[in-house]
C-alpha cells in the first residue's frame, strides 16, 4: 500500500540541551542511513540466492566498518563483541568469547549481525557461530600479592633482579 505514511515512534523527551542534542543527531543518522539503504537496494528474484565467495580479509574490512558505525552511535558493547578474534571457514564465521557475559551478548546481536553480513556480502548462505573460550591461565598462575608478581617478573628477566638489589627496592612496604 502506497498510500499509507510510516507513523513516527514515539520520543522520550529530553531533560537537557546534550540530550535532545544527542537525539536529533542520532534522527539525522538514522535517517541517513535508511537513505542509503533505499538507493543501496538489490532486488532479487524470489527463491534466487546469492552466493559471493568472501575471505577473511574482506569480512575484517566489514567489521571494521561496522565498528566504526556502532561507535558513532554509542553502541560501545557491540563494538567491542566485534573485536573480539573470529575464524572464517568456507561460508562460516565463528566469534570467540570470553565468558558467559559475552556470549549472552552476542546471541543479542546475532540476527542483527547475520542480516547485515549477508546483505553487505552479497552471500545467504553465511552462518556465524561462537565459541566460548574460557581464560587459559589457571587459578595457580594468577599473582595476587607483591611478592609473586616480583618473582614472576624476575623469572621472566633476571635484569630485574639486578636492578632491586643495586637500588635496594622491596615489594613489602
Amino acid at each position: 500500500m502506497q498510500g499509507k505514511r510510516e507513523l513516527p515512534k514515539t520520543v522520550a523527551i529530553p531533560v537537557n540541551l546534550n540530550e535532545a542534542k544527542d537525539l536529533a543527531q542520532r534522527q539525522a543518522q538514522l535517517a541517513k542511513e535508511k537513505a542509503e539503504r533505499d538507493s543501496t537496494v538489490q532486488f532479487k528474484e524470489p527463491g534466487e540466492i546469492r552466493e559471493t565467495p568472501f575471505d577473511k580479509a574482506i569480512f575484517g574490512a566489514f567489521v571494521e566498518e561496522l565498528i566504526i558505525k556502532y561507535k558513532q552511535q554509542k553502541r560501545h558493547l557491540e563494538g567491542s563483541l566485534l573485536k573480539q578474534p573470529y575464524k572464517v571457514d568456507g561460508n562460516k564465521i565463528r566469534f570467540f568469547m570470553n565468558g558467559e557475559l559475552q556470549q549472552h551478548r552476542f546471541m543479542q546481536l546475532k540476527p542483527e549481525l547475520i542480516g547485515l553480513v549477508r546483505k553487505k556480502l552479497n552471500n545467504d548462505l553465511i552462518e556465524i557461530d561462537l565459541e566460548v573460550k574460557e581464560d587459559a591461565v589457571s587459578e595457580e598462575e594468577k599473582l595476587y600479592t607483591s611478592t609473586d608478581k616480583l618473582a614472576y617478573l624476575t623469572k621472566k628477566s633476571p635484569a630485574l633482579k639486578e636492578l632491586t638489589k643495586r637500588f635496594g627496592l622491596e615489594t613489602d612496604f
